[in-house]
């Protein structure tokens, strides 16, 4: 199988390597440190079957990183594998045609099963997030829940990310080369879209995604 690593840190893409390494000899492994060189392998004619790539690449989420990828290759598989956080990212891009999501902090064993299962042409989320997103089901919670995360812009989500970290608004509007009022607009919006009362509800929120 033909697989392609797009991840713009070396040592991680290395990392990665030598697990596939280790779990097929049948793996045959390409390497992108930018979306661009990923799509010129894309385009050399090779048959890549599997996709493994960061979501944010170069400092940039790319929103329609999923049918870029796919634009190129329409049957690929597609499995993100980020440090970005799973509970605010995984469905959104499973929901643009990901075939799995899973964290760079995950285990070496379940990183291996989740290629696995993406490779075969499975579905992959972690079993902790699948089981928080259970008793939203059966509540009849999920559809609100998850459609006010799928609303947030990715600047409002780059946002409500340093909210979590508890970044003040002016370290925000310094990180992000914005106006103070500018970031404060945007925490307005996010309230709003995210069904939070005040700026004390967002940060609560926001350590849950």
């Amino acid at each position: 199988m033909n697989v392609l690593i797009i991840d713009d840190q070396t040592l991680l893409r290395t990392g990665m390597r030598l697990l596939l390494q280790s779990i097929s000899e049948e793996y045959c492994l390409f390497e992108a440190a930018n979306l661009e060189t990923a799509l010129t392998i894309l385009k050399s004619g090779t048959n890549i079957e599997l996709i493994i790539s960061e979501v944010k690449i170069n400092g940039v989420i790319t929103p329609n990183l999923v049918e870029v990828l796919r634009s190129t290759k329409a049957d690929v598989s597609i499995l993100f594998y980020s440090g970005l956080a799973e509970r605010l990212y995984a469905v959104p891009v499973m929901r643009s045609g990901a075939d799995g999501f899973i964290m760079k902090h995950s285990k070496p064993h379940e990183l291996a099963r989740a290629i696995t299962i993406v490779g075969s042409g499975g579905k992959y989320l972690s079993v902790e997030l699948q089981s928080s997103l259970l008793p939203k089901i059966n509540a009849g919670h999920q559809l609100e829940e998850l459609e006010s995360i799928d609303r947030l812009s990715e600047r409002e989500r780059t946002i409500m990310t340093q909210v979590a970290l508890g970044k003040s608004t002016k370290e925000i509007a310094y990180s992000l080369n914005l106006k103070c009022n500018t970031i404060s607009t945007y925490k307005k919006r996010i309230c709003k879209k995210m069904n939070v009362a005040d700026k004390f509800e967002l940060f609560q929120k926001s350590l849950a995604y």
